[in-house]
């Protein structure tokens, strides 16, 4: 078995409150972050002061899977502005998010999103493919977090880590993910 990981995190401060907004990847600040491991089937949670070891842990794995890690969480982790990338995980990197992008036809490393970008949030995508939703808003982490809500960020953050790995499971088997809001049915790449 290789070493295969699923990984989400959740920021500290919200998108508005931040000059810059979502392109200030550098300045968003972990609050938690979660990772499933495949080998021991656990889940890992790190908190603001863990992230070197997160680091660590994410440049030692084989396939890191999740969605939309490539242009937020790993920016995000690594501190990097303007939804920096991290190419040296690039290979390794099943996100499943630009998997989705490339088989819309649209640039899934494209600096400026378009309306086509938008539809096809986790959200989404969890409730067309299976029939279930998030439990909750991702905009809502930063201000539990703030409110000092640890447990509750880290709650978050696990079932989508959760979802994700089911998600990233199902594609690998199937090949596709639905749309709850279209209903189109997408194969991936």
């Amino acid at each position: 078995m290789i070493d295969h990981v699923v990984v989400d995190v959740e920021i500290q401060k919200t998108i508005e409150e931040t000059p810059g907004g979502w392109d200030s990847t550098d300045k968003l600040g972990v609050a938690v972050a979660c990772l499933w491991e495949y080998k021991g089937e656990r889940m890992r949670i790190y908190g603001p002061d863990e992230i070197p070891a997160l680091r660590e842990r994410l440049l030692k794995a084989e396939r890191i899977s999740g969605y939309n890690i490539y242009r937020f969480d790993y920016p995000v982790i690594w501190g990097l502005p303007n939804r920096g990338r991290m190419e040296i995980l690039k290979d390794r990197t099943n996100d499943i998010l630009q998997r989705i992008w490339r088989a819309c036809g649209l640039d899934d490393d494209a600096v400026d999103f378009t309306e086509l970008h938008k539809g096809w949030s986790l959200n989404t995508v969890m409730e067309g493919t299976f029939g279930t939703t998030k439990i909750g808003y991702g905009g809502d982490a930063p201000k539990w977090w703030q409110a000092g809500q640890w447990a509750r960020v880290a709650n978050y953050c696990a079932d989508d880590v959760a979802l994700e790995r089911d998600l990233a499971n199902f594609v690998d088997k199937y090949g596709f993910v639905v749309n709850g809001k279209t209903g189109q049915v997408l194969r991936l790449k």
